[in-house]
């Protein structure tokens, strides 16, 4: 029988969410209340110290589900605002950071922290915005050079390093071996690499290497080191290292505060709705299938099902999330290595990302006010028939007017 990760499962049945239909963003009407009184902003700027309150010309700006900056403050003002700001119903993202406006491509000893979080604002209810912790946002790189490869410099040379095409910074080498020990502060995205480029005088011959290194992100401090060493034929030569990569793993866990909602809406939505999903038949789903809570999977050798599903959310989707339960410990241990059993399609976590390289399925804010959405899960059936057990996929979603609905699908493997 075909063997397939238990991430691709998980991957399969995410694909759910890709859109077929997507309708423009409706707000329940009314104000809210974003309380700041249990609000902190710490910042840690090494990785072998704890966080210490973040300073009070940290910038404070508020963005709305279009993009658009709503409020901008200052740490100082909003200790000393009355704690309280009003906005529209809606989402929004806070995005606290140490320097206001873009951070620097490339720049010299100019560390900038920042964290962000996003929110909901419901009418007439208070949203706590809790504790949040800045971290560095840029990629931090320092150059030095061993001994050896030092007492081989026999004339001025210069180490070029490039994050960003065309901002690179040089870190100088003189031929008495003195150079420069300063800290560039790199911008990263998304797939970023670094490219070193070292040319100089070394043993009295005009020396040039360039080396590039992948994986550059934020919160890393990439330590280069140069060290002398021979060729196959025996000559003097030189490699560029990274001596060490330091990464906070602290950081690197949840830093953003869940938010705590206080006090009665008048104004809350009742019921579920309308949010529905069923077996699509029109698309081609088995018409033995019935119960989405009750579907065998039998060996795709004997049996090969057409599991065809779609969701209907007439209010438009605000939250889309699938919580993945099993009596299975193997597959939840496949689970956990994937990112964990709860996955969040519009805001994912950094650990999702490996699910993500399975199988590409729409995920991001993109998703918000999709009214409905179409999902084929018969591929599953080739990973999901190695693990005996009943697995639910909660699917819980939130439509744009805070209609919550559960909507789970159980498939049992004999």
């Amino acid at each position: 029988m075909k063997k397939i990760s238990i991430l691709t499962i998980a991957s399969a049945f995410l694909m759910l969410m890709a859109s077929c239909q997507k309708s423009p963003v409706q707000n329940a009407k009314g104000d809210g209340f974003l309380s700041f009184g249990e609000f902190s902003l710490e910042v840690d700027e090494a990785v072998d110290t704890k966080a210490d309150p973040a300073g009070d010309n940290y910038s404070i700006e508020i963005i709305d589900a279009d993009g658009a900056t709503v409020k901008t403050l200052t740490y100082a003002q909003v200790k000393a605002n009355g704690d309280m700001v009003t906005l529209p119903s809606g989402v929004y993202t806070l995005v606290a950071k140490s320097l206001a406006g873009e951070v620097p491509v490339a720049s010299w000893e100019n560390p900038v922290y920042g964290t962000s979080k996003q929110f909901i604002i419901k009418a007439g209810e208070v949203t706590q915005i809790g504790n949040l912790t800045c971290t560095l946002v840029q990629c931090k790189v320092t150059i030095s050079y061993s001994d050896e490869f030092l007492a081989a410099i026999t004339g001025p040379g210069a180490t070029s390093v490039e994050v960003t095409a065309g901002y690179p910074l040089e870190y100088t080498l003189g031929e008495d071996g003195v150079y420069d020990q300063s800290a560039g502060y790199f911008a990263v995205g998304e797939g970023n690499t670094m490219t070193v480029v070292f040319k100089g005088k070394f043993e009295g011959k005009n020396a040039n290497m360039t080396k590039t290194f992948t994986g550059i992100e934020a919160r890393q401090w990439r330590q280069v080191k140069f060290i002398k060493k021979k060729n196959e034929q025996g000559d003097a030569t030189f490699d560029i290292l990274i001596n060490d990569l330091v990464s906070d793993e602290v950081l690197n866990n949840a830093v953003d505060a869940e938010e705590e909602i206080i006090g009665d809406d008048p104004d809350a939505p009742k019921g579920d709705g309308g949010i529905t999903l069923d077996f699509d038949y029109e698309a081609g789903c088995d018409e033995e299938l019935t119960d989405l809570n009750n579907m065998v999977i039998v060996p795709v050798e004997v049996r090969d099902m057409s599991i065809k599903l779609k969701a209907t959310v007439p209010g438009g989707i605000l939250k889309f999330s699938v919580e993945v339960q099993s009596d299975n410990g193997s597959f939840n241990n496949a689970l956990d290595a994937a990112g964990g059993a709860v996955i969040d399609l519009i805001n994912p976590s950094a650990a999702n990302d490996v699910i993500f390289q399975v199988v590409p399925f729409p995920h991001g804010e993109d998703l918000l006010g999709q009214t409905e959405v179409a999902f084929d899960l018969s591929a599953a059936q080739d990973a999901i028939i190695n693990y005996k057990g009943t697995h639910t996929f909660l699917m819980t979603v939130v439509d744009q007017a805070f209609c919550t609905k559960k909507l789970p699908v159980t498939m049992i493997v004999e």
